[in-house]
């Protein structure tokens, strides 16, 4: 999934849950601008920041390899 597929995801989830921006960054302990880019797809996020920002939307987050075919 690429990063703004991934804010894409967290922003339908947040207003899905009617939280607002700074809600969910005071959850997570980051700044409004830190969740910001996220959403945005921009910066480079850490596994740590994504995985605490799905928990408090009660997602998963999951790290799968993908299926490639070898030649």
């Amino acid at each position: 999934m690429k990063p703004q597929e991934i804010g894409t995801v967290i922003a339908r989830r947040r207003k899905s849950l009617r939280v607002n921006q700074r809600e969910l960054a005071m959850l997570c302990g980051v700044s409004e601008h830190a969740l910001c880019n996220l959403e945005r797809g921009n910066g480079n996020p850490t596994i740590g920041l994504l995985g605490t920002v799905a928990d408090a939307l009660g997602m998963d987050l999951k790290i799968s390899v993908k299926d490639m075919e070898l030649s």
